[in-house]
């Protein structure tokens, strides 16, 4: 039992690694050696001005993805535990006044059972005392009515205590769902975030080949060795991993929009 439930977890991991809203986002640069040597001699060669600025904006874009990688990091780690979070919250509703309901259901079956020998007494009285009329017997009749009639009256209260149980019984249905309903209602408040996460991870993927496509360009410039268009493609891949990280910004505050919504349902569950 215990290796089936390290495989479970050992599944979710995977699933939610499959999941993950930064899946999509990853994306770097870094000079091959070759381009590299390029590059530096590129630098080499420019003015001092220029040179300055082709290292700066370099230094920059290593600066810019080594933060786009901490929000990977931060978003996943957010991301994994409101997904462990929402699976426990959602157990918890479907778990809510299970155990009175059980209580309740219980005490109802008890109940019948309890009167059950009473109804059968009372069946066959009535028997009895329908087999004596049939018969004329005046004094069987007379010794089994008064006998009827307590058991009559013994069986209308032991209906009415049945009764009365399965209506508490029926009372808590109606409320639990009521009350489960509110909850799920509640927690379905995340799903107009997923949306918006999963529209800022498209907006991510399509910067991410926008970025893709322009380190290819630079690879190419910086063979040439034109720092001119080499300070251009640096530029807009600088502008495109800025777009990302502010989407990834926008994850983050997505992820705790969740896990804020998570805690408010929690909190619900609490005073249950």
């Amino acid at each position: 039992m215990r290796f089936i439930s390290r495989l479970t977890a050992l599944g979710l991991v995977l699933l939610l690694a499959l999941v993950s809203p930064t899946v999509l986002a990853a994306v770097s640069f870094e000079f091959s050696a070759t381009a590299k040597a390029a590059f530096d001699k590129m630098k080499g060669a420019a003015d001092k001005a220029t040179a300055a600025k082709l290292a700066s904006q370099y230094a920059e874009l290593q600066t810019i993805q080594k933060q786009s990688a901490d929000w990977d990091t931060r978003i996943d780690n957010l991301h994994y535990r409101n997904e462990e979070a929402i699976l426990a919250t959602r157990k918890r509703i479907k778990e809510v006044d299970a155990e009175k309901l059980r209580r309740l259901e219980a005490a109802v079956i008890q109940a019948k059972q309890k009167y059950e020998p009473l109804f059968n007494l009372y069946d066959s009285l009535n028997q009895q005392l329908s087999i004596a009329k049939s018969f004329k017997d005046k004094t069987l009749t007379g010794l089994l009515k008064p006998q009827v009639e307590m058991a009559k009256a013994a069986v209308q209260l032991a209906k009415l205590d049945i009764r009365s149980k399965e209506a508490v019984l029926k009372t808590a249905k109606a409320s639990t769902t009521k009350t489960i309903k509110k909850l799920r209602d509640l927690l379905s408040d995340i799903d107009p975030v997923k949306v918006k996460i999963k529209a800022s991870k498209s907006s991510i993927s399509r910067t991410k080949q926008q970025f893709t496509t322009e380190a290819s360009i630079l690879n190419q410039v910086v063979r040439k060795r034109d720092s001119t268009a080499t300070l251009s493609s640096f530029t807009r891949m600088l502008a495109y991993m800025k777009q990302i990280n502010d989407l990834k910004q926008n994850i983050y505050a997505y992820e705790q929009q969740t896990m804020s919504i998570i805690a408010k349902v929690d909190t619900q569950l609490a005073v249950k």
